[in-house]
């Protein structure tokens, strides 16, 4: 079945295309713009759905011309753009990065990119997510999978209603509701269920099979409506276009707020996601050619947008992230450098539409063609690359010890955890001398982490237990506004607080006093002697570790690369002395609260070469990328410091066990 085409649609995805890029390029100028691709949720299940239900009542649904048609329309120029993007990742990436898009790349070959990035980041606002190229295709998966799945369910609950001639698509719209139901509650419950938590924002069924299931439930009762004339003509034209304009401005607005007031502060997708998805399916079935928001939508600029759209949504990210990697910068920091990387997106997504998207989509070919050609081929392709990469990668290195003296220096803290650290979620977390009971909890974020190994080898060394716990990004006050990891763990970490004698905290105090994450406008300097205030009232010691010399990015990053060319004497600015100002805060901020509170340097007993050496360690770069230490130095530095801090620890341990 062909829709009759509807430009407020594709003015609908400008809309949406519009908001994600505008949120990848910065996310403090929209950010709720991640909920574009929601919008794109509903849009594809509403029209999916008209299209399956409408060839199923007229007895022509075809499996074959379905999913000739989604391969025809969205394979040719997704695999296009990968084999374009991997050229330019060979070449941009460092080795290790180039390994893990390769394996992202390879679960596109079966549409498992979502499973993918859930098992191997964070979460969706992780920094390594944000630095991996074609994070943005766990959408597409999931789309993918729902066009699997769904037209099986469909016919299947068509053929049980078959015998209930007057309230058949009632029945069959009550089931899709209980089961969008369901997938935004499982989306909801995500914080108590680590699994949940774990695949929230990815996962088809947590709000994403939701989101989708409110288009097909929109789409059918617009085919039943359209399909009985009778119910399409109860109302007349001006109650029509009076109910358009009145609900097709709620549903704008509803999304535009979204865009605005919407930001990663809340648990998503979940009931949240509601109100832009129900406001994107009043603009789709109270539709009327005459309605203010259907014109504008219609004008030529948004329907051009709209009909390049996924183009611009497979370039856009690869783009800025490799643009990121190129430019060796962090994040986009001038005019011309937005200029440049959006001219890119736009200049590509043009010649991919024209010349690849809509010549496939219009080729009148056979079945197996469109399968071999545009699918079978190009995994092959990948697969093929995959395999032959994997392994030989690393060919360009000049020397077997240079490549393996990098992938020692690039291996994280987190990589190698063979004690079972405990990152995120954990269990007990308990380390050190284990004998002993815990009466000590250390916490913090990634830079807690990286100091795991120095805390386990001091309890075991000195006779003291510790429980540790650490999440990347989270600061664990009360007052902070962490994403849903953070909120799931600080009730273990308060309740860790009230049964320890001692705490241990540190972090990137500058990092943290910088951040836009604390509520009423408040910043890590004003919340964190409430915190220590509290913890004082409890009676309890505090230890804070001073934080680590922070490194300048592009300098980290340009070393590398010429390790790996065997350029090694060259001069670097590695040191921002970030960590400095953050140091000296927290100085400040203790000054005068007792003897309960010390701010100690875990680096205290590095020998004076070692120090004039920092950021090199035994003759190694000693951090994995600009303000982390790697997994060597994270081990073998506490080796040397501890015997020279046994008066310290004693200390701690002799109030820990008495």
């Amino acid at each position: 079945m062909n829709l009759k085409y509807r430009p407020d649609i594709d003015g609908l995805r400008a809309l949406a295309i519009i908001a994600v890029i505008i949120y990848h390029l910065n996310n403090s100028w929209l950010s709720g713009g991640f909920v574009g691709v929601d919008i794109f949720f509903v849009i594809s299940g509403y029209l999916i759905t008209q299209i399956i239900y409408t060839d199923i009542i007229q007895q022509q649904f075809s499996f074959k011309h379905f999913y000739q048609r989604r391969i025809n329309r969205i394979l040719p120029v997704f695999f296009i753009v990968m084999f374009c993007i991997s050229i330019a990742a060979w070449y941009i990436l460092l080795p290790d990065q180039f390994t893990f898009f390769l394996k992202s790349l390879k679960t596109t070959t079966y549409f498992g990119e979502n499973i993918f990035f859930a098992q191997n980041t964070g979460g969706y606002w992780d920094i390594k997510a944000e630095t991996t190229p074609i994070l943005h295709t766990w959408s597409l998966a999931v789309e993918e999978q729902f066009y699997i799945f769904f037209p099986v369910i469909l016919i299947f609950i068509t053929k049980i209603y078959a015998a209930s001639k007057n309230n058949k698509i009632i029945k069959i719209i009550s089931l899709l509701f209980i089961l969008t139901i369901i997938s935004f509650t499982l989306a909801q419950l995500s914080p108590y269920w680590v699994l949940l938590t774990k695949f929230n924002y990815y996962s088809l069924f947590t709000g994403r099979a939701g989101e989708l299931l409110i288009g097909s439930i929109t789409g059918l009762l617009s085919s039943t409506i359209k399909n009985n004339k009778h119910l399409d003509q109860v109302t007349t034209q001006e109650d029509k276009l009076r109910q358009a304009n009145l609900f097709n401005f709620i549903g704008f607005i509803g999304v535009i707020l979204s865009f605005i007031l919407f930001s990663k502060h809340l648990l998503f997708p979940s009931f949240w996601a509601v109100i832009p998805t129900i406001s994107v399916a009043l603009i789709l079935f109270f539709y009327h050619p005459n309605s203010y928001i259907t014109k504008l939508l219609s004008l030529f600029p948004f329907v051009y947008i709209g009909k390049i759209s996924y183009s611009l949504y497979l370039w856009h990210w690869p783009i800025f992230v490799l643009g990121r990697k190129y430019l060796f910068i962090d994040n986009f920091i001038n005019f011309k450098q937005y200029i440049i990387v959006v001219s890119a997106t736009i200049i590509l997504s043009i010649f991919t539409y024209h010349f690849v998207e809509t010549p496939c989509r219009k080729y009148k070919s056979s079945f197996k063609f469109s399968v071999i050609m545009y699918y079978f081929l190009p995994s092959l392709i990948i697969i093929s690359l995959f395999y032959i990469q994997k392994d030989n990668i690393f060919n360009n290195v000049q020397s077997q010890n240079t490549l393996k003296i990098y992938k020692l220096m690039k291996t994280k803290h987190w990589e190698i955890n063979t004690e079972g650290f405990c990152y995120n979620i954990g269990k007990e977390c308990i380390f050190g001398d284990t004998s002993k009971k815990p009466e000590i909890v250390a916490f913090g974020n990634s830079h807690m982490e990286h100091m795991f190994r120095y805390l386990n080898q001091a309890g075991k060394m000195y006779g003291f237990s510790i429980r540790m716990i650490g999440s990347g990004g989270c600061a664990y006050m009360d007052g902070f506004i962490g994403d849903q990891r953070c909120s799931q763990i600080k009730p273990q970490i308060d309740k860790w607080i009230k049964e320890s004698r001692i705490i241990i905290y540190t972090a990137n105090f500058w990092g943290q006093n910088n951040k836009a994450e604390w509520k009423n406008g408040k910043t890590f300097k004003d919340i964190f002697p409430i915190f220590l205030d509290k913890m004082l009232q409890q009676n309890k010691a505090v230890i804070i570790l001073q934080d680590i010399p922070d490194l300048n990015s592009q300098e980290v990053e340009k070393f590398f690369y010429n390790y790996l060319n065997n350029k090694k004497s060259i001069r670097y600015d590695f040191f921002t002395h970030k960590e400095i100002a953050g140091n000296e805060m927290i100085k400040q901020i203790i000054q005068g609260k007792g003897p309960n509170i010390i701010f100690f340097n875990p680096l205290t007993g590095l020998s004076t070469n070692e120090i004039d050496d920092w950021p090199f360690y035994k003759g190694i770069f000693a951090y994995a990328d600009s303000n982390h230490l790697n997994a060597y130095t994270a081990k073998e530095f506490p080796k040397e410091v501890l015997p020279k801090q046994k008066y310290f620890w004693e200390k701690i341990a002799e109030k820990a066990n008495q």
